[in-house]
């Protein structure tokens, strides 16, 4: 049998420009390069402003050797069959390129080691006119001219460590606008992915074997986000960590840890930082649950149930962490652009049950939100009617803060009033409240203690009038009831109240 050889044409590169790569997803990329070459401080430098508009990610890596570095700017110089260390972030040995290439014509990469220098260049205006894999070789000077001076000074004060150089960027003016202002936005937006796509390499988890890194843009540092608010006591845990061992050669390479967020009122500014909550569409408790596949500490991809589960407002405070091995990157479909994960079918019913479970505390943070379980019919101020198809709301009148006051009142005004509460019950904003309920806003649960205290000397008068003078008995009853019961000082408040002759 006869065989021809038939090499890819140069236009090859061209194509690869169109793998789906964001401004986002093409830099997290070749900071997995710096981090898998064990690099502690990455650097992202940019110039939106002028002729000389360009992209740099540095760091001080290993570096690598001018043989490894060509290696590196060829098209799968490693390839998916290479045993990697369980650290390794890469995958197809095309990231460098692809994800250049999707954001600009031109890019060079400049590394050293102790004793030794490299810069080798693709342009694709050169390519594409030479019609040949004309990788460029430069030499001392011209890599001195061709660096930008905030490069040249990193580099300089490090004796290992790579520059990926991207210039040209016709890909980046075309999607973001070629003002003076539009990469720095741009940037900005940067900042928050990296946080957390890198969010445990910034600040590690305990149990993590990788060391911490800093990450910055032009100089500001990039802080992490954090889905699971790790170290946060309000936070509830799933008990144990549960194996997903129906893989591969059977050995536990994905690791599933169940997280319930606290109620949205509770969190801290500080918390809604850390989570990434704006109150923007994709940024809310709602659209951020689900699970979120770590990849060797990397997050890969987040707020999905892969269709085992929809999204709904009772289950928004469920999150699913999984560490995934790189050994399974084709069992779980991992793409060129490491921003997509599939889990294999294998192990879906595992994942399905798992989460059904999971799902059990969200909805009880949404049900009971500062109500404790109680069958006394006084306990609440409102009642929740479920007819066959649909629910309501009344006011409940057997509630000692309604009952007592309509105690005050003759035949009429008892009348009178009842007709006012049904009017209240059937006008409440429902859309409204869940308007501002999906956008994460806090609501103002501020209870008047004062009035509190007022209601609590009058009860108190009339609950020895029926029980006698039982103040335990008092306490232990008044605060299971609302609105005592939603305040932090309502077995004070009603102790203080069986003081007073």
């Amino acid at each position: 049998m006869e065989t021809i050889d038939c090499e890819p044409n140069p236009n090859l590169f061209e194509s690869m420009r169109s793998f789906g790569y964001s401004l986002e997803t093409a830099v997290a990329d070749i900071i997995d390069n710096s981090i898998a070459a064990n690099a502690d401080t990455i650097r992202v430098l940019f110039n939106g402003d002028g002729d000389d508009r360009y992209i740099a990610i540095v760091d001080n890596g290993s570096g690598m050797d001018e043989d490894t570095a060509r290696k590196a700017m060829q098209l799968a110089g490693t390839g998916t069959g290479l045993t990697r260390s369980e650290s390794d972030l890469g995958r197809f040995g095309l990231g460098l390129k692809t994800a250049s290439f999707s954001q600009a014509r031109q890019l060079t990469v400049y590394t050293k080691q102790p004793g030794n220098t490299t810069t080798l260049q693709w342009d694709l205006d050169d390519v594409a006119q030479a019609q040949r894999w004309s990788l460029a070789s430069l030499n001392a000077f011209e890599t001195k001219q061709m660096l930008p001076a905030p490069v040249r000074s990193f580099m300089e004060g490090t004796d290992h460590g790579t520059c990926v150089l991207w210039r040209k960027l016709d890909r980046i003016e075309a999607s973001i606008g070629s003002g003076p202002h539009d990469l720095d936005a741009a940037m900005r937006v940067l900042l928050d992915y990296l946080g957390l796509v890198f969010h445990r390499f910034l600040n590690p988890y305990p149990g993590d074997t990788f060391e911490r890194i800093t990450i910055d843009i032009n100089g500001m540092d990039v802080t992490r986000h954090d889905p699971f608010l790790q170290g946060n006591p309000a936070v509830q845990h799933a008990s144990g960590a549960q194996p997903l061992t129906n893989l591969a050669d059977g050995k536990p390479d994905a690791i599933l840890r169940g997280y319930t967020m606290p109620f949205y009122n509770k969190l801290t500014d500080k918390d809604r930082r850390l989570l990434w909550l704006t109150g923007e569409r994709g940024h809310t408790l709602f659209d951020t649950q689900g699970f979120y596949i770590y990849r060797a500490g990397r997050l890969i991809t987040w707020a999905n149930w892969f269709g085992l589960m929809a999204k709904k407002e009772d289950t928004k405070y469920a999150r699913v962490r999984i560490d995934v091995s790189n050994r399974l990157d084709s069992e779980w479909s991992l793409d060129v652009k490491k921003s997509v994960a599939i889990p294999p079918k294998a192990v879906r019913q595992m994942m399905k049950t798992y989460i059904q479970t999971l799902a059990k505390p969200s909805r009880r943070i949404v049900s009971f939100r500062g109500r404790r379980d109680n069958a006394n019919p006084m306990a609440p101020v409102w009642n929740v009617i479920k007819d066959r198809e649909s629910y309501r709301y009344e006011i409940n009148e057997e509630n000692p803060w309604v009952s007592s006051f309509v105690d005050t009142l003759d035949g009429q005004q008892r009348s009178d009033f009842s007709k006012l509460l049904s009017v209240i019950a059937s006008c409440i904003p429902f859309n409204d409240i869940n308007s501002h309920y999906a956008s994460d806003e806090k609501f103002d649960e501020t209870i008047d203690e004062t009035m509190l205290v007022v209601k609590a000397y009058t009860l108190w008068s009339s609950y020895k009038t029926t029980h006698g003078n039982d103040p335990e008995g008092f306490v232990k009853e008044y605060s299971h009831i609302e609105p005592f019961c939603l305040s932090n000082n309502c077995k004070t408040i009603l102790k203080e109240a069986t003081n007073v002759q």
